[in-house]
């Protein structure tokens, strides 16, 4: 991943916002799932969660399972760091039976 400069967080949501003006929406649906990624690598839990939640009712009624699935990943990976083991093992399962319906490129398994 790596966040080094700290300009990645201000900068992808200036691209959100872009996308959004020119209503792209799988375009920020997929820079949100990035968003959520350098939140989680700067330690910033809360926002990820926050941006989770909003997102995954997007997703849900878009229907990117692809894309889902990766959120539900990233859910849990933030619920793992925050010692919240049920919820971080729902998110797996959840994650799991959105991937049984899709194909899933064996980089991700």
């Amino acid at each position: 991943m790596g966040s080094v400069t700290g300009l990645e967080i201000p900068l992808c949501l200036e691209c959100i916002e872009w996308a959004k003006s020119e209503k792209r929406t799988f375009l920020t649906q997929a820079l949100e799932g990035r968003l959520i990624l350098l939140y989680h690598a700067n330690g910033d839990y809360s926002q990820a969660l926050a941006t989770v939640n909003r997102v995954m009712k997007e997703l849900k009624k878009m229907d990117d399972k692809q894309l889902l699935m990766e959120v539900q990943l990233s859910e849990s990976k933030v619920y793992h760091t925050l010692s919240n083991v049920p919820k971080a093992r729902a998110a797996l399962t959840s994650a799991r039976t959105t991937a049984n319906s899709i194909y899933v490129p064996p980089k991700l398994q």
